[in-house]
């Protein structure tokens, strides 16, 4: 334990961006004034494959003026992949830390009993795996597969496990279970708007909401979903162009890609597996935007999701032996964005307690797959600036961690 505070919490987000339901979770996470947050954000890129509106630096900025203490670096190689992965790579960080005492994340339904499900989705009993399998020759996409294959065995479970959300927290859950960490789980009740709502109308909307209002102009009718700390943030990164509204650029870089790289090529891309490579050479030369282009992809395999993430990792050159490398190999490096006061003291807490290198500025003097890790979230950030309204190159190697401010504390609490 740190100092004097009772706990502290790790929680895993995008924050893309930070808005008022995020604040709400912050509240619900930190039980009483003398525990502490640790957040794990997101990169560039994010798990629906999409680029993130603002830089990692900003959204971690919008984080600590909110109230959260400490704010660390989820790889984009993690932040831009299945719920598996994602989760897996953002609880090893927090694990690796050797600080946090509990994890905390919003459910759709947080009073499910999730033993029975974790149970079987850790240890892989025979007749699910059996079942599995052939849900997914059938056609179907994994998520879908698992669902379906859960259903089977207890009414409900499929329902459960197909909410955004859920989905999740069962993955959390399943790596703490499956890595033996001393991590409890905290579910706080998920309020207002669902995850993909694109609707403003709720007290609590969606990032989606935000984003579709921000893309389409409506600035002033977004802002009212966002704390006042944030509303700053987006307006200072929209007035220097430091932004991603649109999909435009992202279109145009990919379909130039797609277009000029051999299908042999495009094959060894991540995850580009069934022909997929000449379904996508074929649609990048019909198709006139990003939104047109992904759904003449989607196939009941391939949900939006997946091909999304498909696209990112190859404009990031990330190929199959990469991808399974990393996957194995997991997080190398702990990488701090941002830390108030207390973040501070936690920070020195961890240079002896962690099991991962601790670094505030871009890693440098890695090996094997950290040197392929740090890489990948370079290349990240270059293809990030590109998308940006005003171009900016450099962006990684200029910013530093947000460092032992003194943010008015409760300043955002509605």
């Amino acid at each position: 334990m740190v100092g004097i505070y009772k706990k502290i919490i790790g929680i895993v987000a995008e924050y893309n961006p930070f808005h008022n339901g995020h604040l709400f979770h912050l509240g619900k996470a930190r039980e009483n004034k003398d525990d502490a947050i640790v957040v794990v954000l997101s990169s560039y890129f994010t798990q629906r494959g999409e680029p993130a509106i603002m830089s990692k630096w900003d959204r971690a900025e919008s984080a600590l003026r909110a109230g959260a203490n400490l704010v660390l670096e989820l790889p984009a190689f993690f932040s831009c992949h299945n719920a598996g992965v994602f989760a897996a790579g953002a609880v090893d960080i927090l694990a690796a830390a050797g600080v946090v005492d509990s994890l905390s994340f919003g459910m759709e339904q947080p009073e499910f009993d999730t033993a029975p499900i974790l149970d079987i989705l850790v240890h892989e009993p025979s007749h699910f795996k059996d079942n599995l399998k052939k849900k997914l020759n059938s056609g179907f996409s994994y998520v879908k597969a698992r669902a379906a294959a859960l259903e089977e065995i207890h009414g409900g479970w499929g329902t459960f496990v197909s909410l955004p959300n859920n989905t999740l927290a069962l993955s959390y859950m399943e790596r703490i279970a499956k890595k033996g960490y001393c991590l409890s789980c905290r579910p706080v009740q998920r309020k207002g708007a669902g995850f993909h709502d694109t609707t403003l109308g709720d007290a609590l909307p969606s990032a989606a909401a935000v984003r579709k209002a921000l893309a389409e102009g409506n600035r002033e009718k977004a802002q009212k979903a966002l704390p006042s700390s944030t509303v700053g943030i987006l307006s200072r990164c929209i007035r220097d162009g430091k932004v991603v509204l649109s999909g435009e650029m992202l279109w145009r870089l990919t379909r130039f890609l797609i277009l000029r790289t051999p299908p042999e090529e495009l094959a060894r891309s991540s995850e580009m597996t069934e022909g997929m490579e000449n379904r996508m050479k074929k649609y990048a030369a019909l198709s006139t935007s990003w939104p047109g282009f992904v759904s003449q992809c989607i196939t009941a395999r391939y949900p939006r999701g997946r091909i999304q993430r498909q696209l990112i990792h190859f404009l990031l050159g990330i190929g199959h032996q990469e991808n399974r490398k990393l996957q194995r190999s997991g997080p190398q490096y702990i990488r701090v964005l941002g830390a108030d006061v207390v973040g501070m003291e936690i920070l020195r807490k961890m240079r002896s307690a962690a099991c991962l290198p601790v670094m505030g500025k871009a890693p440098a003097g890695l090996k094997g797959e950290g040197l392929l890790l740090a890489g990948i979230e370079q290349t990240a950030c270059t293809v990030w600036e590109e998308l940006t309204s005003v171009f900016s190159p450099g962006e990684e190697k200029k910013r530093h961690p947000l460092m032992g401010e003194c943010f008015p504390e409760g300043e955002n609490v509605p």
